[in-house]
């Protein structure tokens, strides 16, 4: 590799460090919480009601993506604000985070109470027992959402000032909590009822109820920089909130759509029957632990990139982005051979009905490699345009391709190319991934998104 070559794309030792100091806990954070649901799903195979977990979580998920729109358009500004050390905006930030996690679970809480049964059936395609099944785990799931609104706005706002250490372990404390009352309420022992799946649920909300307790008090005992009195967090002014809306209403929108899209391509699973449904479930809970990678490379492009763009050093967040192409491509080839050598060791520790589903499983999880790869690439682009607040075209690229080429194609898949297996519905899908990266690429080198953002919500 040539001098200039190298400078161009070998960062200083450095930055190699920070970049682990911020991507490791997260990525730790979400082993833990990949694990939870890995050891939920096994368990909740002896018990029979994988599928009907899987339609069920839907909302769950869809609260998720709607909350990272919500936060990841506050950290925008959050992540600025702290590289320009601005402690009063960034107590306003954290108060309007709080505000608008408190309403995403109000709606959330308030359609899986009203309209659960009927979002099970959408998604199961009418199956009854499933649909039984499924309602059993809502109703009372949907009860944690108040508690996994306040764990996402203290996470968020924990990165957005490097501390992704605290998520981490408070995660730790989470994650064992439900694996073990998992173990307690699923099967009944100790004394207590056999729940099935009604008790993943209950263990759910418990675990995460004392996940907020935890966040809360450890923020106040150890007097974080974001917390304030309730009017430091509200003293919000128009001057200070519209651009900060103006920003986060395409992420909220975009995750809103990504996440229904994404919920699509279940449905798109249930028409290939119940199976199918319980071949993804598998398959995305061990698949979903390799894409830790994708996760901490996506939070460490946004928070250094929005950091610089804060301290105003435009090149230098320019920079960041080539030096971690040599990096993605090492972390890609690393995730697929883990995947070629782990995927059916963590399938075999499912009860499966037979043979054929297990084989089909472990074909799952090794597609998952292909897709992390391409979302390794792609997660560098998109964490650029959100730290730079280039959210309508970062929602164009999100969800626009999702809804336009990769929607459409799924279905073009089973009703008129008539595929027989989720595993080459799912081939054909990371389609979609191939388009948004070549258009990302092109949006990257034009460079729009590059710029200073904290001047905006400041009083002229």
């Amino acid at each position: 590799m040539s001098t200039n070559l190298k400078e161009k794309y070998l960062a200083p030792k450095a930055f190699y460090q920070k970049i682990a100091a911020i991507a490791l806990p997260l990525a730790a954070q979400q082993i833990l919480n990949q694990g939870a649901g890995f050891v939920d799903t096994i368990m909740v195979s002896h018990v029979g009601g994988v599928g009907a977990v899987a339609v069920a979580t839907q909302l769950d998920n869809l609260l998720g993506t709607v909350s990272f729109g919500i936060n990841a358009g506050i950290n925008i500004y959050s992540s600025q604000f702290f590289g320009a050390r601005d402690w009063k905006s960034l107590k306003k930030c954290f108060g309007f985070q709080l505000l608008m996690n408190f309403l995403n679970f109000l709606v959330f809480f308030s359609v899986a109470q009203l309209f659960g049964t009927q979002v099970l059936s959408f998604y199961s395609s009418g199956d009854r027992a499933m649909i039984e099944l499924g309602w059993q785990y809502l109703r009372i799931s949907s009860c944690g959402y108040l508690f996994s609104s306040v764990i996402n706005a203290y996470t968020f706002m924990y990165r957005a000032i490097h501390r992704t250490k605290v998520p981490m372990y408070i995660g730790l404390a989470i994650n064992g909590l439900n694996a073990l009352l998992n173990f307690l309420l699923i099967f009944g022992h100790l004394g207590l009822p056999r729940m099935g799946v009604a008790g993943a649920a209950l263990a759910t909300v418990i675990a995460n109820g004392v996940g907020a307790v935890l966040h809360i008090g450890y923020a106040f005992a150890t007097k974080q920089p974001f917390l304030g009195s309730r009017r430091e967090l509200t003293d919000w002014d128009r001057t200070f909130l519209t651009p900060i809306i103006r920003r986060m209403v395409p992420l909220v929108i975009n995750e809103t759509l990504f996440g229904l899209g994404n919920s699509m391509y279940v449905k798109a699973y249930g028409l290939l029957g119940g199976t199918a449904l319980e071949v993804y479930k598998i398959g995305n809970t061990v698949g979903s632990f390799f894409y830790i990678a994708v996760l901490g490379m996506n939070n460490a492009v946004g928070l250094l990139v929005g950091e610089q763009l804060g301290k105003k050093d435009l090149a230098a967040a320019r920079r960041i982005v080539l030096y971690l192409f040599p990096l993605s491509a090492a972390l890609a080839i690393l995730v697929a051979l883990l995947v070629a050598l782990l995927a059916g060791p963590m399938v075999s520790l499912f009860n499966l009905a037979d043979a054929a589903m297990a084989s089909a499983s472990v074909m799952m999880v090794r597609l998952f490699a292909l897709r992390i790869a391409f979302r390794l690439f792609n997660v560098i682009f998109m964490a650029c345009l959100r730290a730079g607040g280039d959210s309508t075209f970062l929602m164009f690229l999100d969800c626009g391709v999702l809804w336009l080429f990769g929607v459409p194609l799924a279905f073009v898949g089973v009703h008129l190319l008539h595929l027989q297996t989720i595993g080459a519905l799912f081939a054909l899908l990371q389609l979609e991934q191939v388009l948004r990266l070549f258009i990302g690429y092109g949006r990257y080198r034009k460079g729009t998104w590059c710029r200073n953002l904290t001047a905006e919500t400041q009083k002229a």
